[in-house]
């Protein structure tokens, strides 16, 4: 076996071909590893991203993919580090970060891309990995925590993540009468409403509408929502909004994207962003025009879930945080995990003594 880092975009780009053949053998096959996720994401970032791909060939075959880029930290605005992240971690909505290896040897392999930051050869690049939104309770999350757990030299602080999850095959045909008392009146109300005021319709964007006009669309819906509660997300996360602009698109061609609307009165009232991967639909993002009728979201979440049975689909996907909202809507909690991982050196003593994060006042990217 050959291991080696992959630190420009160039080669990168060379393992398009191999990336999604390996991902689909592995036990963590998921559309935020896919190589058109991590490529629309680099190339929406405001600053320069520095790759750092560790991968293992054996037998000029690619059998393991550690994505990771370089960010520089400051600690207390004085001392400098080299922090390995996830590839695709910022500014995208990325979830459930993993190595990707082939499965029948993912302890093996992801052990031997721990060890391997180990290394003479490349240990003085890195002191500490920030890795965020792990899967803990799926199969290829166990692996990743078992692998990293075998390497006594790495050391590491981890935190509980909460992530939502309904399982669509095990919900019975109509839904309606699980939900809570409240919710399924407001869904039965607000469609009474809706037939009222005349014909209204619900339908799914593909290559017929003007993809882009109808993201922008989307966009509108969103940040008027929430515009009372100091902005949305587009409004509030410039980047977010050029990832979607580039990546939605691949998603459409790739037959990934659910972009689903609901028009009344001739104007598009609601909408829901998600795409469909490895038989699971991803709620990404919504939005709904609130000088409307109210429940019109509640309406296009319903429809969404019988469209997701009617396609077979095994799992609706909420992502990251469990809120009451999603318990209402049948969301079961799973714990994830992120982890701030360091080796033993002096500079690093300071993560040993205090429980530091990369994400509080004392350790702040430079």
């Amino acid at each position: 076996m050959m291991i080696k880092v992959i630190n420009n975009w160039k080669d990168f780009e060379l393992l398009k071909p191999i990336w999604q053949t390996l991902l689909q053998q592995s036990d963590t096959d998921n559309l935020f590893l896919t190589w058109e996720w991590i490529d629309c994401w680099r190339k929406t970032r405001l600053e320069d991203v520095k790759p750092f791909i560790i991968i293992i060939e054996d037998a000029n075959t690619v059998v393991a993919i550690a994505p990771f880029y370089l960010q520089n930290y400051r600690l207390l605005n004085t001392l400098n580090y080299h922090a390995l992240r996830f590839l695709g971690d910022q500014s995208s909505g990325s979830e459930y970060s993993n190595f990707i290896v082939k499965k029948e040897a993912s302890l093996e392999l992801k052990e031997q891309l721990w060890r391997y930051l180990l290394s003479h050869e490349i240990k003085s690049a890195w002191d500490f990995i920030w890795f965020i939104n792990i899967s803990s309770w799926t199969q290829g999350g166990k692996t990743l925590l078992q692998a990293l757990a075998n390497v006594d030299e790495l050391y590491y602080h981890s935190r509980t993540v909460e992530f939502s999850q309904v399982s669509v095959k095990q919900l019975p045909e109509d839904i309606l009468p699980i939900l809570s008392k409240s919710l399924r009146t407001n869904i039965r109300q607000t469609g009474r409403r809706l037939d009222k005021l005349g014909p209204w319709e619900i339908d799914i964007v593909d290559h017929t509408f003007d993809i882009q006009n109808e993201l922008e669309q989307l966009f509108l819906l969103h940040n008027k929502h929430w515009e009372n509660a100091g902005g949305g997300t587009f409004q509030r996360r410039p980047e977010l909004t050029e990832f979607y602009r580039l990546f939605v698109p691949v998603a459409l061609e790739k037959g990934w994207l659910k972009l689903l609307r609901l028009e009344s009165e001739g104007v598009v009232q609601a909408m829901q962003l998600g795409y469909v991967y490895n038989n699971r639909f991803l709620a990404i993002q919504e939005g709904y025009n609130p000088d409307f009728l109210p429940g019109v979201g509640q309406v296009l979440r319903h429809f969404s879930y019988m469209h997701c049975q009617n396609e077979g689909i095994d799992e609706y996907d909420f992502l990251g945080v469990y809120t009451d909202h999603k318990r209402r809507w049948l969301a079961e909690k799973q714990l994830g995990e992120n982890l701030f991982i360091w080796h033993n050196k002096l500079k690093n003593m300071p993560f040993r003594i205090k429980k530091i994060w990369p994400t509080g006042r004392y350790l702040t990217p430079s």
